[in-house]
Order: structure tokens, then sequence, then C-alpha cells
């Protein structure tokens, strides 16, 4: 049984064209509870590609409206993924507390302005330096700003780079993720778990078994899982291969938000 997809991008964000109505249809095709509509808005980034600030006057209603219109049959939250970078712990205040979010993904998306995907982050860096430099980032972000739901895509920048820098040494970068998982535990706040790496070609989700094995052991609790879909066809996809692991190391709920607020939900 699928339960919820909370990290799902719409024609709102500037790397999707996908129709907000399509994902509606195609979340109840497969019988969610919950969908998280969680657009880009990526402000201050260097980058090569489309816009990354959803259009919020215009993004924010359209949600709430398709949100009554479907509520007796699908939990639709207006979410948004934040892409952060210390500097911006002001402007992250300004924004998300100007709107009714349900949930609030924090990401890293660029590092000093430099959007992580592009060759000029990793120019000059060993895989390590990359590596954690960007731990380094999601630490310092966390610290900077707390008023987000969970810590999306850790471990995600092994995406970037080619096939130099797709191996991550995590023993060398396991003082960072510690030091993440256990802030992010005394806030109360949470990591998600993104498919997306199966369809990237990593055959894994983001972050890797052993940080959330890692996150749980330590005593955290709040659990999402996202697929990242950009497209309609994506939405929930490898969700079972989530929900075996979970299961396979004693987790019995994921998390869902309500105007910000957590409750969970069992697994099974």
């Amino acid at each position: 049984m699928l339960i919820s997809d909370y990290h799902v991008h719409s024609e709102f964000s500037g790397d999707s064209i996908e129709k907000l109505e399509s994902i509606i249809k195609r979340a109840k095709e497969l019988g969610l509870q919950e969908i998280a509509i969680t657009d880009h808005y990526d402000y201050d980034m260097k980058a090569n590609h489309e816009d990354f600030i959803v259009d919020l006057k215009n993004y924010v209603p359209k949600i709430l409206e398709l949100k009554d219109m479907n509520k007796k049959e699908l939990d639709i939250k207006l979410g948004i993924e934040f892409g952060m970078q210390g500097h911006l712990g002001d402007h992250a205040r300004k924004i998300l507390n100007a709107y009714p979010f349900d949930y609030v993904l924090s990401s890293v998306h660029s590092i000093e302005t430099i959007d992580i995907s592009l060759p000029e982050y990793f120019k000059g860096k060993t895989p390590l330096e990359a590596h954690r430099r960007y731990f380094e980032s999601v630490l310092e972000n966390i610290n900077t700003y707390d008023d987000f739901s969970v810590c999306s895509h850790l471990d995600f920048v092994t995406r970037y780079g080619g096939s130099d820098y797709r191996h991550m040494d995590y023993k060398k970068n396991w003082d960072l993720i510690e030091a993440i998982l256990k802030k992010l535990i005394s806030m109360n706040r949470g990591i998600e778990i993104n498919t997306s790496g199966f369809r990237y070609g990593e055959n894994r989700f983001y972050p890797c078994e052993d940080i959330v094995k890692e996150y749980y052991r330590l005593g955290g609790e709040i659990l999402t899982i996202g697929s990242d879909a950009h497209r309609a066809e994506h939405i929930a996809m490898d969700f079972s291969k989530v929900y075996d692991f979970l299961e396979s190391i004693g987790v019995k709920y994921i998390s869902s938000f309500n105007k910000r607020e957590v409750t969970f939900k069992k697994l099974k």
C-alpha cells in the first residue's frame, strides 16, 4: 500500500512541465493518501538553466484551490523545496513565513551561489574536498535556519561531477554526517528518503542506507519518502524498496505534515 509522496515537482518548477492536474490524476491512480507538491525556490543561485524561483503568488493559490477540490480523495500538501545557503537565513524566514506551507524541504543545490550540478563547483577539488564541502554546507545551513520540515536528499552530491566523483568515501565524511544527523534530531527535524537515485543510475536512494540507519539508531523518527518526480509517471517510483528497507531496520512509521506540524502514519 502506497501512503504518500512528499517530493513532487510541477510546471511551477523551472525544470518541469508537468501539469498539476496530471500529477493529481496519477496520485489517485496509485492510491496515494497524500502528495506534497514541492516546487523549487532557489534564490541567489548561479545556474545555466531555467529560473528556479517558483512564482509563489500564483503557485500557492493554485495548490490551495486543488487541495480543496480534491480533499475527499487525496490530501494535497502545499510544499516547497527551498534551496538553502548559509547567507539566506533572513530571506528564508521572510519567504517561508509569508505563506501557509504544510511542508518545507531544505535542500543544498548551490554553495556560495554556485550550482553544484555545474563543473564549476568541482573544478580544482578532489572528490573528498567536493563532498566534504557539500556536507559542511548542509551543516552550516541547518545551523542558520531551522524552521524547515526535513533535510532532503542528503548525500545526492554524488549525482554530479562525472564518474570521478560518483564514489563517496563515507568514512572520511562520517564526522560531518553524524554532526548533521545529531543536529537534526536535536531540532526535531527529519530526513527525506529520496528514490531518484535509482533513476539517475546510482541504484540507491538518497541518503544511502547507512545514513538512514544511523539517523534511526541515534533516535531520529521523522522520515518522509519522496520520488523527486518531475513527470507524473515517476510519482512514488521505487517506493517498495524503501518500505522493505525501513521494515528491515525496525521503522514502523513515516511522517505526515500539516501546516508544518508532524504526525506519524503506520508503514503497514
